[in-house]
């Protein structure tokens, strides 16, 4: 069985002891090392390359905000986990908005909320087969400089980021750094290991939940603002993606 490895960063001894105890092996995940703050845990990443790291927030050298910006950065596809007391929510809504993909309260989750959230992240994570490049990309990227790809991919993500709420599109992004459609597309994927239209629905995903927590916007408004033009579709895949309703999601988070 391929396990997905996970890293975990805590300040707290006791919380990483009861993490090491968790049935990682029997749940189909490896613990690749564990971390005492944000630092550690980022040079702990580049090593071991997990697919998810569960994280404090409140941590020493570089706190659990922090960090997610850095491994998401580095790392579009890798999911993050928080570990938070409930003074600490602002953080969790600012830690979410960076792509933290859920959150577990230190005092009263459960070995089965640990399993939870990390069986949800695992389906958030791409498939090994999107991995390999196909021929056509490979033959397409020979005649490519090798230099200023990843740079190529960081102006599109800027200019997704900036333009979310518009129609942005795979052949707008591919304009905007002057790749074709296709070549894009296929290179879009490679580095973030997502393909484009599945980043754009996460981020606006993303962008909603935090409005409907930092906002008194209505549902609709922060469906728009979060570029979904249709109100039905969004809260069909907001519920797809969190298992509640945008208002349901507002009132528990909000």
């Amino acid at each position: 069985m391929n396990r997905t490895k996970v890293v975990i960063a805590d300040d707290e001894v006791p919380i990483r002891e009861r993490l090491r105890l968790f049935a990682w092996d029997r749940h189909g995940f490896e613990l690749a090392g564990e971390a005492r703050h944000g630092q550690e845990a980022l040079e702990l990443c580049s090593r071991v390359q997990p697919g998810i790291v569960v994280t404090d927030i409140v941590m020493p050298m570089m706190n659990g905000l922090e960090l997610t910006g850095r491994l998401k950065e580095r790392q579009p596809e890798l999911q993050v986990i928080l570990l938070t007391c409930h003074r600490e929510f602002d953080y969790v809504h600012q830690a979410l908005a960076l792509g933290a993909c859920g959150y577990l309260l230190k005092a009263t989750y459960r070995d089965q909320d640990l399993l939870d959230a990390l069986r949800k992240a695992k389906e958030r994570l791409p498939r090994p087969e999107s991995y390999p490049l196909t021929q056509p990309f490979e033959a397409d990227a020979s005649a490519a400089p090798a230099t200023g790809v990843r740079y190529e991919i960081r102006q599109a993500l800027a200019f997704m980021e900036k333009h979310i709420a518009e129609s942005v599109d795979l052949q707008s992004a591919a304009a905007q750094v002057g790749l074709s459609p296709n070549y894009f597309g296929l290179l879009f994927r490679r580095e973030t290991g997502v393909s484009f239209h599945e980043y754009v629905r996460r981020k606006r995903l993303e962008r909603a939940a935090y409005l409907l927590c930092n906002s008194h916007l209505k549902v609709y408004e922060v469906a728009a603002e979060a570029g979904f033009s249709n109100y039905r579709y969004f809260t069909d895949v907001f519920y797809q993606e969190y298992g509640e309703s945008p208002r349901e999601y507002r009132g528990r988070h909000g």
